[in-house]
């Protein structure tokens, strides 16, 4: 008889990955390469645009990212057709980039965060906060943890916002906090804008990392009252009583005895977990495996599946 061990195993196939860092790399390059252009566009027509003006490629540089973010300060303009057209497909066509950016980007840079906090969680003592912090099972950060990280960057960003409003733009700490918060939020009212040199430089790296900061936060913000949905949902149905017709529902082999796993399944899809066509596709892959029918996989039948 042949040895387990020494059956060759197939290799499997690889496991597919989000790729954040490839993705990261793809956002930083069309970027450039989006924000290079509406610079040139800008350096073209500026003759075209109303507004203060400071230095011509940070000018064009500023505008492309507050309009990317769909912030609208309206300090600067377009003021002719050309460049109104061209304005509303930089529009457009930004929309997909914070997409990617914000699936990217500041992914990334949260995850890294994220996996660095778990290191230091894992090094330290002290089971009580490990666990309210970190989901030993799943091996992840609690979603409000996520949330408490994505909303400290937020807040770090609008602290760096004020700071800078303040000294460079020489407004009031009332003021600078008000442009800094309509600025993240992308309100952008238009009664207070960046007009100097050195405020402008700041906006265009500032303004595309806080929004898409911001962005991040309503997302784990939207995440956590799913999950919390979603834990409301399993209690409600693991305190309820199996009726008859919950046991015949869950009875998938009408055999008159409902087994463990027809009960998990079933279970599963009271809570929203699993829907039929996923456990109908399980069910099809299994059938594929069993060669003889039998309402078993067994080694042989896998070997066989493989060739």
């Amino acid at each position: 008889m042949t040895n387990i061990n020494e059956i060759q195993d197939f290799p499997e196939p690889e496991q597919p990955q989000l790729g954040k860092q490839r993705v990261v790399r793809q956002g930083v390059v069309l970027l450039v390469i989006y924000l290079s252009l509406g610079v040139v566009i800008y350096s073209l027509t500026r003759d075209d645009f109303k507004g203060n003006e400071t230095h011509p490629v940070v000018d064009a540089l500023y505008f492309c990212i507050v309009t990317m973010c769909t912030i609208g300060y309206g300090d600067i303009t377009p003021n002719s057709l050309t460049t109104k057209l061209s304005s509303v497909l930089f529009v457009l066509v930004g929309f997909g980039f914070i997409d990617i950016l914000l699936t990217g980007m500041v992914s990334y840079m949260l995850d890294l965060q994220e996996n660095y906090l778990l290191r230091t969680i894992n090094k330290a003592k002290g089971s009580d906060a490990r666990s309210y912090i970190v989901d030993v099972k799943k091996g992840r950060m609690r979603i409000r943890m996520k949330v408490a990280l994505a909303l400290g960057v937020v807040v770090v960003c609008i602290g760096v916002g004020v700071t800078v409003m303040h000294f460079v733009e020489r407004l009031d700490w009332v003021d600078s906090l008000y442009l800094s918060v309509m600025s993240v939020t992308t309100v952008g009212y238009g009664d207070r804008a960046f007009h100097s040199l050195g405020g402008r430089v700041f906006a265009s790296v500032w303004l595309l990392v806080s929004t898409l900061a911001v962005a991040r936060a309503f997302l784990y913000l939207a995440e956590a009252r799913v999950d919390r949905r979603q834990r409301r949902m399993a209690k409600w149905v693991l305190d309820q009583h199996m009726t008859v017709a919950q046991f015949l529902a869950a009875d998938i082999d009408n055999n008159g005895f409902v087994t463990k796993s027809e009960y998990a399944i079933y279970k599963l899809k009271e809570m929203g977990k699993i829907s039929e066509h996923d456990v109908s596709k399980i069910c099809q892959q299994f059938e594929r495996l069993d060669a003889g029918n039998c309402g078993k996989i067994s080694l042989v039948d896998l070997i066989e599946s493989r060739h």
